[in-house]
């Protein structure tokens, strides 16, 4: 784990622009990667079925997915960088990163929607 955070910090101070342009992508494109899953996906989804359970996993993971496409090009650099270490294959590197980014960005947009419905 230590070592994905070195990688990360590394990549982030030579390539500080990357992290600049998607901090602005996120608060300009906010109703695509927030409002899109949050309200189309999930009405689709209450047509389908009535389980809070799927409707909210089925959201989450979408949220997730476009948020971390933000993200996209210093993955790539970080899953070069993983793969030449470790000699394996630089796809399969960003899948797991990509992967892991996706849930993490769920997870955080659980906690924000929980902590919104406390207030």
């Amino acid at each position: 784990m230590i070592l994905y955070i070195q990688i990360y910090l590394k990549v982030l101070k030579s390539n500080y622009m990357l992290l600049i342009m998607a901090i602005v992508l996120a608060f300009l494109t906010f109703f695509i990667w927030a409002g899109f899953p949050g309200f189309i996906i999930s009405a689709m989804l209450e047509n389908l079925t009535n389980n809070f359970a799927v409707i909210l996993l089925c959201t989450l993971l979408s949220t997730g997915f476009l948020f971390s496409m933000l993200f996209m090009p210093i993955n790539l650099k970080v899953a070069k960088i993983i793969a030449d270490m470790k000699q394996s294959s630089q796809i399969h590197t960003f899948v797991r990163l990509e992967i892991c980014w996706i849930l993490v960005c769920a997870a955080v947009f659980w906690i924000v929607l929980a902590m919104g419905s406390l207030f």
